[in-house]
């Protein structure tokens, strides 16, 4: 009589945990179980809200839409149900030890992956602040409470005038209330425009009615009986409520406690396969820094849709691919009003500061074949390195958005592949009547800059 022996197996199932609900956390969770969904996906949100759009809270404040469920792309329920992800909301991770993590819960998790997606907190000013209504627009799960007390005022007072400064001041503009802007700046929009189109910006907040206060620097917010009032180098502004749009910081607190590597811009350090210094520990979205294709230095640069392809790409070489993060060229795109304002690579101040020798030309061009019904501005500047010929920058104002987003992507895309004044002079673009001339806008910039190279 034969016996035959069958072995017990057992089997290891890789269990990966996500800190952080986000746009990257998501995109990670999703890419892992897209490859391997035998692995043990779980992620801990700290609030109720998951692969949320920070981006439409203006929006929300403006009264577009009133849902705030609307702020998902999809919700904790879907993930686990469709895509196997596990997702613990109202969760939040506060210790992070080699192979585990413990929650606020007291609920302690082992990892054999860790992807730390904690995001970005806001940059509160070092200064005196005091009043209770003194507001950041940073999370949508504020976002009604925001919106109720604002709805219930009427002077806003605004301090930085960088993009949630001025969508936040469209919105309230829209609502009828009074705003004033405060800001450090000479211009707004620094870190993506030049001075030449800054000055625009800033004509533009001027006509829509927004008091603009620039090259202020702020000493104090402070209480006033019912009112608050934000106290200046220059002035003393009386407001019913502050919004500190005053910036964003990597939230690492989380990564100290690992003993990452922090990068010089402040964020957690990972590589092109967004790996931390710290074995099966990845990093993705606002906590992580990049590189500048432009300079091929450190960046950091928190937009959604860095923050996506981050995470994608973390969860992909989690899941055993390998893929790159190639870095960022810095396109970033707002409006205020009617007027759309787009950026991409360098801006010409900058690329001086980092030594390089510099052209640039700005134009002004039509939307539309002359003879067309419905013709629009659009203003183009074009920067690139001399000798080189490289482009290295480009900023775009205009009344179309769709006009606006597609130079900014074309020109971002060329930035990618290095491309020079001469290949963008010599690239095949469309030509319609109804949506552009015979000569492209960023041909004609193209042409205009050869001449200063």
């Amino acid at each position: 009589m034969n016996h035959f022996y069958k072995p017990h197996v057992i089997l290891m199932v890789m269990r990966v945990v996500v800190i952080g609900g986000g746009a990257a956390g998501m995109s990670a969770a999703s890419r892992i179980k897209r490859i391997r969904p035998d692995y043990d996906v779980v992620v801990f949100e700290s609030t109720n809200i998951v692969s949320h759009a920070p981006c439409g809270i203006p929006y929300f404040l403006e009264g577009l839409f009133n849902d705030e469920s609307l702020f998902m792309h999809y919700t904790p329920d879907y993930f686990t149900s469709v895509r196997g992800v596990r997702v613990r909301v109202n969760e939040s991770v506060v210790k992070v030890g080699d192979g585990f993590i413990i929650t606020n819960t007291g609920n302690r998790v082992n990892w054999d992956y860790l992807v730390l997606a904690t995001g970005s907190v806001p940059r509160i000013p070092n200064i005196p602040i005091s009043g209770n209504k003194v507001f950041t627009i940073h999370h949508p799960s504020r976002a009604v409470e925001v919106r109720r007390i604002l709805d219930s005022v009427n002077v806003i007072g605004i301090v930085g005038s960088g993009y949630i400064g001025l969508e936040v001041a469209e919105a309230m503009r829209v609502k009828g209330k009074e705003v004033i802007i405060v800001s450090r700046s000479s211009y707004p929009l620094s870190r993506s425009l030049d001075s030449d189109l800054g000055a625009l910006v800033t004509e533009e907040l001027i006509k829509s009615g927004v008091k603009v206060k620039l090259n202020e620097r702020l000493i104090e917010i402070g209480r006033q009986g019912d009112s608050q009032v934000i106290i200046t180098d220059s002035g003393k502004y009386i407001v019913d409520a502050v919004i500190l749009a005053t910036g964003i910081a990597p939230n690492v607190e989380l990564a100290s406690m690992l003993n990452l590597r922090i990068g010089e811009t402040g964020a957690v350090w990972v590589n092109e396969h967004m790996a931390t210094s710290r074995e099966n520990v990845y990093a993705a979205g606002d906590v992580a820094e990049t590189i500048n294709v432009v300079t091929n230095e450190p960046y950091w640069h928190p937009f959604g849709t860095t923050a996506n392809k981050m995470g994608y790409t973390a969860g992909s070489n989690i899941a055993g691919l390998r893929l790159r993060f190639p870095g960022v060229a810095g396109t970033s795109m707002t409006r205020f009003m009617n007027m759309y304002v787009a950026s991409t690579g360098l801006t010409e101040s900058e690329a001086v500061k980092h030594g390089l020798r510099v052209a640039s030309t700005v134009i002004r061009a039509r939307t539309r074949a002359r003879y067309y019904p419905g013709d629009g501005e659009l203003i183009v500047k074009l920067i690139a390195e001399k000798g080189s010929g490289r482009i290295i920058g480009g900023q775009f104002i205009g009344s179309d958005g769709g006009q606006v987003l597609g130079r900014v992507n074309t020109l971002a895309s060329l930035i990618y592949k290095k491309a020079t004044v001469e290949d963008l002079f010599l690239t095949d673009l469309a030509y319609l009547p109804p949506v552009t001339q015979v000569w492209d806008p960023l041909i004609i910039a193209a042409r205009q800059l050869f001449n200063k190279l």
